[in-house]
């Protein structure tokens, strides 16, 4: 992530504005937020399929 920001700035000292840098800010930001929701989609899946189902296999005639 360290790098991802020294990499904006050398952008700043080619002439890209501020306007760039504010937009692939808002990607990185987004693409974290998606990240994070996409997670923990995941993992409440994995919780869900890991407990065993409500409904019986056997009946008990």
């Amino acid at each position: 992530m360290f790098w991802f920001f020294i990499r904006v700035r050398a952008l700043q000292r080619l002439g890209f504005g501020k306007p760039f840098q504010y937009i692939i800010l808002v990607l990185f930001v987004g693409c974290l937020i998606a990240g994070l929701i996409y997670v923990a989609v995941v993992f409440h899946a994995v919780n869900e399929r890991s407990h065993p189902p409500h409904v019986h296999a056997h009946s008990s005639q």
